[in-house]
């Protein structure tokens, strides 16, 4: 406290009050400074007042902080698009310096019900905005996969996910298995499911059907074929095609009609081990086969496809071979949130909280595609054309002109930006493959197969 000499109870009470207003202003001025300086591309599509409306719809009431839910929220996005996916890089990247436990901190005070909510805004935004553009003969086109990420070692994490089993005994890292439902018309994450490592992809999916909509169709790879697993989205309200089981003998089944050449409605029988796990299962579904050859992985092959789209003249047999083989899509997609956002290793130390990350790096996979959505509808352009590499790398760059923009200056930075995604085209290239190596070698350092603390004190006498 300042030293107030000889003055009066009346003048230290308005010495004080200064004082407070002056910390007050400048805690506001810190706030805005740190609030407008975060990602400012995306403002357009996730705006302050939807951040805070969010917040209170969940209950979440907060005081008057340094960092508020908002500041948060774009943090942890920012983290997803930053060069090396770091909470910390994205901080500087909006131009502040800080501690690593204040943000731990106002990253767990934002409730995972938050991040919920922010991501189901999301999808309903986009898929209000191209619900005409996003439906095929009047269906959503859903591909699901399932994929792997690691995290950190806390004994937390290791319990609540597990490890995996490899060559030589369990993995060093706990690792999360993730299910994941996408829009294919669209490119944007309908919804996903995290479990342990020794969940099933199948069981993951289960929990995901009450929440699409009724006729919508999966696409889906073997792993999700079998005359259970038809039962139980027909049950649902949701369609199919996936490809055939590969012990689905074909010449054993009950052919009901013959489509076409190689177009056949058959019925499929269900496993009595299954009906007698799930009483409300049928004895067996009718599907649809459709052989059909493709080109996988520089071979040709033949095999068959699995659909529960069964009136051949609303669903030519062509068309629904040519949506399966657009079910690749699905891998990129994946690729881009593990890879070019950082999904393949979270660094959070909590359950809650390698979910929140989660959840802010799909959430940032959403808001790319918005924009190339919303610049592909303006210039005429195709979305599966425009490069998200280029987006994300326009929507940081033009983050910072736009937040050091007058304000009247912001809607053309905004449609620049968009011109410029329309304007960044990969080429069209067709039964392109590529093999997962890489041609230059890492650098040569040794594995540490113990924890750092156990290094440093086994080395303790050499450093």
């Amino acid at each position: 406290m300042k030293d107030l000499g000889n003055k009066s109870p009346t003048q230290e009470v308005y010495v004080n009050n200064r004082d407070i207003e002056w910390r007050k202003k400048k805690l506001e001025h810190m706030r805005q400074e740190i609030e407008s300086g975060q990602l400012n591309a995306f403002r357009e599509l996730l705006s302050n007042e939807v951040v805070q409306a969010i917040c209170e719809d969940c209950g979440y009431y907060f005081r008057t902080r340094l960092l508020t839910p908002l500041a948060t929220i774009f943090h942890m996005i920012g983290a997803a698009v930053s060069r090396d996916n770091s909470f910390q890089s994205a901080w500087h990247l909006a131009g502040q310096s800080g501690k690593s436990g204040s943000l731990a901190k106002a990253r767990k005070r934002l409730p995972l019900g938050v991040w919920q909510a922010l991501h189901q805004w999301t999808i309903g935004q986009i898929d209000l905005e191209n619900s005409s553009e996003s439906l095929w003969r009047g269906h959503r086109m859903i591909g699901v996969d399932g994929t792997c990420i690691s995290m950190s070692e806390t004994p937390e994490l290791v319990e609540r996910f597990g490890r995996c089993h490899v060559r030589h005994g369990y993995s060093r890292f706990p690792v999360a298995r993730l299910s994941m439902a996408f829009n294919l018309k669209t490119l944007v994450i309908l919804n996903h499911e995290v479990g342990g490592y020794t969940a099933s992809e199948n069981g993951l999916l289960t929990p995901m059907l009450g929440q699409l909509k009724r006729g919508d169709i999966l696409i889906a790879d073997r792993h999700f074929a079998g005359a259970n697993l038809y039962a139980e989205y027909l049950a649902s309200g949701v369609g199919f095609i996936t490809r055939a089981h590969h012990q689905l003998r074909i010449e054993r089944l009950e052919i009901i009609q013959v489509l076409g050449k190689g177009d056949i409605l058959v019925k499929l029988p269900i496993n009595a081990q299954h009906r007698k796990r799930n009483p409300l299962l049928p004895e067996g579904v009718r599907i649809r086969l459709i052989e059909t050859t493709a080109r996988i992985r520089g071979r040709r092959e033949t095999f068959w496809l699995a659909a529960s789209l069964l009136d051949p003249k609303r669903y030519p047999a062509h068309e629904i071979q040519d949506w399966y083989k657009k079910r690749w899509k699905i891998e990129t997609l994946i690729e881009e949130l593990k890879i070019w956002l950082g999904a393949d290793v979270l660094r959070s130390q909590t359950a809650k909280g390698v979910l929140k990350e989660l959840y802010a790096r799909m959430i940032a996979l959403n808001l790319i595609h918005w924009l190339i959505l919303k610049a592909g509808k303006k210039h005429n352009k195709k979305i599966e054309r425009l490069s998200v590499s280029a987006t994300l790398r326009l929507a940081a760059s033009y983050s910072l002109k736009i937040s050091t923009a007058p304000a009247w200056q912001i809607p053309i930075l905004y449609e620049t930006l968009l011109e410029r995604i329309a304007s960044s085209s990969v080429p069209y290239r067709p039964n392109r493959i590529e093999p997962r190596m890489i041609k230059r070698e890492t650098k040569h350092y040794d594995m540490l197969k113990i924890s750092r603390a156990e290094w440093r004190s086994l080395h303790a006498v050499a450093a």
